[in-house]
This record gives C-alpha cells, sequence and structure tokens, in this order.
C-alpha cells in the first residue's frame, strides 16, 4: 500500500514541477530578495500540496496531513535549492532551463560550451539531491499516511 500512495504522491510532485509550473516562477524563486523567493516558493509549494492533497483524498488516503508534510518539506528542499543555486549563479538566473536539458539529451543543444558535462556538475549535482530529497520525503510521506 506504501508503493501505490508514493506513486500518488510521485505523480502529484510531476504536475507541480514539470506541468503547473513556469519560468518566470522558477526565476522568482530565485530572486535577490528574501521575501520574494519566499513568496515564489510558498506558491510553488502550495500547488503541490493542493495535487497531493486532492490524489489522496480521491485515493482515500489522509489527504490532509499528506498535504501539510508535502507543503513543509516542499518548501524547505526547495528554499535550500534555490539559496544554494543564488549563492553560485547570482539572483534570477536559471542555470539550465528544462529546454536546455531535453536539447542536449536529443542532440540539439544550442549553447555546447555550456552543455559541457565539466561546467554543468555543479549544477546536476545540486539538481540530483534536490529531487532525491523531494523523492525520499514523498516516500516518508507515503509510510505515515
Amino acid at each position: 500500500m506504501t508503493l501505490s500512495t508514493f506513486f500518488l504522491l510521485l505523480m502529484s510532485h510531476v504536475m507541480g514541477d514539470a506541468v503547473f509550473t513556469s519560468y518566470s516562477l522558477a526565476v522568482r524563486k530565485r530572486s535577490q530578495g528574501l521575501w520574494d523567493q519566499l513568496l515564489a516558493i510558498g506558491y510553488h509549494s502550495t500547488v503541490h500540496a493542493l495535487f497531493a492533497g486532492l490524489f489522496l483524498l480521491i485515493w482515500g488516503k489522509l489527504w490532509l496531513k499528506g498535504a501539510l508534510l508535502v507543503l513543509t518539506l516542499h518548501f524547505t528542499i526547495d528554499f535550500l535549492r534555490c539559496r544554494t543555486e543564488v549563492r553560485l549563479y547570482g539572483p534570477g538566473r536559471i542555470h539550465v532551463k528544462r529546454s536546455e536539458v531535453i536539447g542536449w539529451i536529443s542532440g540539439r543543444g544550442r549553447d555546447p560550451e555550456k552543455m559541457k558535462i565539466s561546467r554543468l556538475w555543479p549544477w546536476f549535482a545540486i539538481h540530483l539531491a534536490d529531487q532525491g530529497a523531494h523523492m525520499g520525503s514523498l516516500y516518508g510521506i507515503a509510510l505515515v499516511v
């Protein structure tokens, strides 16, 4: 049962990160001003919590507990990631856009110099740690709801 709950939460995560997010929100999450950054991350985390709560409610799980855990953990993970990226790459910047990664994977990248692995490894490590933390938190939530 935990695995099916994890997959529900994983689907909600994909909805929040891939479908219902925008480039401008991603930039705002990396704002210079802490207040602007907190608002953007809070908005983004709330979207995640709403999807998680909805999916859990439909499948008869403890939706409110799950939604609040998703809100809290997603906010914390994204805050840490965005603060790290602001320190490394500067405020209001997305080091690697989703479209650049897709272009790189498909062999149609526009900026081969930027996409060299020697330049990508810090961003890639941050991204893997971020997504790993999200997956771990979703599994942990699945254990308690």
